[in-house]
C-alpha cells in the first residue's frame, strides 16, 4: 500500500480544483491551461526518470 501513495496524490480531487474562467472543459481545458501543463509536464518528468532508473537496472 505505501508503494501507491505517492500514485494517489498525483489524482485529481475537489480539493486540487483551481478557481477562474473555465471556457474549455475536457481534454482541451487542460491542453490550454497553464497550471494544469506544468502539472503534466511534471508529471511525464517524473514517469521519464522513473523508467530510466526501472531500464538500467
Amino acid at each position: 500500500m505505501q508503494r501507491l501513495v505517492p500514485v494517489l496524490t498525483l489524482l485529481p480531487s475537489a480539493a486540487l480544483a483551481h478557481p477562474g474562467d473555465h471556457h474549455a472543459t475536457g481534454l482541451l481545458h487542460l491542453l490550454v491551461e497553464p497550471d494544469h501543463l506544468a502539472m503534466i509536464a511534471a508529471v511525464v518528468a517524473v514517469l521519464g526518470y522513473l523508467v530510466y532508473r526501472w531500464a538500467r537496472s
